[in-house]
């Protein structure tokens, strides 16, 4: 699942790798038995990474997802099969191969410990897995690890984390390494004390559905994301979905509820229905990885986005905007904030029920104040500036705008900090 993430890279020729994965027994912590099988199964995946979709003067090249990411396929007979029902406490996986994961545990977890250069498949077929105090399932090292979903599985944390090495596990699947999640089955994944998903490497989501509650971010990876075709409720007190790196979403619906709904240093969306119900910002890009400048860029999609009332924005980039495609409806008070270059090339966006020609930029387009007033179209100009027109415009009590003194235009007190 290695990621294209890097800044200004040249397009590449297909890479083929072949890959051969022994497959062997798991292990259970508590000194259980363990069950050897091996066989070889030769895989190429291949790697292309494809250029810019958009219309946008960006030279960033986009993620790619591979075959095997998206291969679900695996020999059942050569498989391993971890019966929950059957095991006590954390169930150690210290060999490579395909893992098949049934029944359920209430204090339990599975721990991933291969050698780096060695993959790991763990099929989840109707399993429920509680972990009281860490993590579901804990990726301590592979070189990718591949989550296939069959049928319905639940993930949980039971409200606590609580050290058990030197890693910080405050997630109910926490990765080290790649992880990649695909499937026709659905993942509900519960954790009332941290994140949903960490990954502290790059991370693909293939397919499946999944349902996520989170008390801080639904899905959160170090490196960059990649969803293609998927189901995705998330209902998160922080992020829905957090990315330091790159951003991608190739395809899929996706409902969120949340403090911010997207939030990446480069956000790619090239297809896909998303709904986002946001308290903050709605995308937000901001400046968490050297290799990206703050971008947005929309080239297809059906996005809606609502906003609550205060210092919110529906799109909001330390950087740039580039809308090329889809269609894009945005109701708050803010409908976007950029620091950089905007650039409404294509598609349709429309700010409270109007649609507009241009990208409006801070509290701009007709947002809505406090008690659903409509702001004021401010002559419909994005630049338009009531300091330098000598015009103050008023709302229909007679007063100013919020962040219009008398002195003129007023100036929001974060808006040169990095959005969080």
């Amino acid at each position: 699942m290695k990621i294209a993430n890097m800044k200004n890279i040249l397009k590449t020729a297909a890479i083929a790798m072949v890959l051969t994965v022994a497959l062997t027994g798991c292990t259970l912590a508590s000194g259980g038995t363990e069950a050897v099988s091996e066989t070889t199964d030769d895989k190429v995946s291949e790697v292309v990474v494809s250029g810019n979709s958009g219309q946008a003067s960006s030279d960033v090249e986009e993620l790619s997802i591979t075959d095997k990411d998206l291969n679900t396929e695996y020999d059942e007979s050569e498989a391993e099969v971890i019966d929950l029902d059957s095991t006590t406490g954390p169930v150690r996986i210290t060999e490579e191969g395909t893992y098949i994961v049934t029944g359920r545990t209430s204090d339990g977890m599975l721990i991933v410990e291969v050698d780096e250069e060695e993959d790991v498949q763990i099929v989840l077929r109707d399993a429920s897995i509680t972990s009281a105090s860490s993590a579901a399932i804990y990726v301590i090292s592979a070189d990718e690890v591949y989550i296939t979903l069959e049928g319905e599985n639940t993930l949980a944390n039971g409200g606590t984390f609580t050290a058990i090495d030197e890693n910080d596990i405050d997630s109910v699947i926490y990765s080290k390494d790649d992880l990649t999640i695909n499937g026709e089955g659905s993942l509900k994944i519960t954790s009332p004390a941290g994140h949903g998903i960490v990954c502290k490497d790059d991370m693909v989501i293939a397919s499946g559905t999944y349902d996520i509650t989170a008390s801080e971010d639904g899905i959160n990876t170090n490196e960059s994301l990649a969803i293609a075709d998927c189901s995705m409720t998330i209902e998160a007190g922080d992020d829905a979905v957090h990315t330091d790196g790159m951003l991608q979403i190739d395809g899929g619906s996706f409902d969120i509820t949340a403090a911010e709904g997207l939030e990446g240093t480069y956000i790619v969306i090239n297809d896909g229905s998303i709904t986002i119900s946001a308290s903050d910002d709605g995308i937000n890009a901001a400046q968490k990885s050297d290799s990206y400048t703050p971008t947005v860029e929309i080239n297809s999609g059906n996005i809606t986005i609502t906003m609550g009332q205060g210092d919110t924005d529906g799109i909001d980039s330390n950087g740039n905007i580039f809308i090329n495609g889809g269609e894009i409806s945005i109701t708050g008070q803010s409908a976007c904030d950029y620091d950089g270059t905007a650039e409404l090339n294509g598609g349709t966006l429309t700010v409270n029920g109007q649609q507009v020609t241009t990208i409006p930029n801070q509290m701009m387009g007709g947002g809505m104040m406090g008690g659903g007033q409509a702001m004021p179209q401010m002559n419909g100009d994005a630049n338009f500036d009531p300091a330098s027109s000598g015009e103050r415009p008023e709302m229909p009590d007679g007063g100013m705008p919020q962040g219009m003194g008398p002195g003129g235009r007023g100036q929001r007190p974060d808006i040169q900090q990095a959005q969080q």
